[in-house]
């Protein structure tokens, strides 16, 4: 038995870890109405991203990986001698990755596709991936190695903050938001991945500030009963902002494996300027 892991390139893995291992990434793409597209893991700054974004008069589309994408993956694994490719996908909530990555492993023959639903995105679903090497090179089958997958999943988690609803409005990602729509006035929207892998609305605060608070309050006390946690700061554009509170953090919780970690242009694209996450994933993982 040869085991590989992969993931789509939401999960903004570190640069070094993905080197190490040689891991295929199954890109996901944003596309402007000018034709202007921006693949992930292509190199181009996300600053450039942004000021794109800022200057565009509509909403960029995404779009999730091909299938023949991930059918040559599998292939190019399966030739080079594996038996079985656990496969970590963005939430399945927000995206049609997973339900892509699954039919594509059912149209390759010679090789075991098990894939994942992180239900969640960014940094807390490249812990997933980092997790499932780990348990590889500790020689777990596929199956045991799912089966821990699953277990972290029931105790990870992650919150965020944007600086209005626009974009996630736009892109249909997120669930429940009708109530909000016209009350945000001078009011910051604070969210949360739920269970059923989507995002929904969880509190409206007066300020920034207080937005910050209600992460940091509601992520700690989640965590307190967790063992080897570690806590991502996941920043977006505002990097003086999320620098600060990632700073704040470690000097408020020394004891904590607090880690810093940027969204990439598709969870960008949905969250908008301004947006910030903070997760969390019930092991010890180190990124920075």
């Amino acid at each position: 038995m040869k085991i590989a892991v992969m993931a789509d390139s939401t999960g903004y893995l570190p640069q070094a870890f993905m080197d190490k291992y040689q891991m295929p990434i199954a890109p996901l793409s944003v596309a402007f109405d000018d034709g202007e597209t921006f693949t992930e893991n292509d190199g181009v700054p996300i600053k450039h991203f942004y000021e794109k974004m800022a200057s565009s008069k509509t909403f960029p589309t995404t779009s999730q990986p091909a299938i023949g994408e991930w059918i040559e993956n599998y292939e190019h694994l399966r030739d080079k001698g594996y038996t079985d490719i656990i496969v970590i996908t963005l939430s399945s909530g927000i995206s049609g990755s997973y339900q892509s990555a699954t039919q594509a492993g059912e149209m390759v023959e010679g090789v075991n596709v098990h894939t994942f639903d992180s239900k969640l995105a960014a940094m807390i679903e490249g812990s997933y991936t980092m997790y499932a090497m780990d348990l590889v090179e500790k020689g777990f089958t596929p199956e045991i190695i799912i089966e821990e997958l699953t277990e972290a999943r029931e105790q990870a988690g992650a919150y965020l903050i944007v600086d209005d609803l626009k974009n996630l409005q736009k892109s249909g990602r997120i669930t429940g938001a009708q109530a909000w729509v016209g009350t945000l006035l001078k009011m910051k929207p604070v969210l949360r991945f739920e269970e059923d892998g989507k995002i929904h609305p969880f509190e409206k605060v007066r300020t920034k500030k207080r937005a910050f608070n209600t992460l940091e309050k509601n992520i700690f006390d989640l965590i307190k009963d967790i063992e080897d946690v570690t806590v991502f700061v996941i920043d977006g554009d505002k990097t003086d902002e999320g620098r600060a509170f990632y700073h704040h953090l470690q000097e408020t919780y020394p004891d904590i494996n607090i880690q810093y970690s940027e969204f990439g242009p598709v969870i960008a694209s949905h969250l908008g300027s301004g947006g910030l996450g903070l997760g969390y994933f019930p092991r010890k993982i180190e990124i920075n």
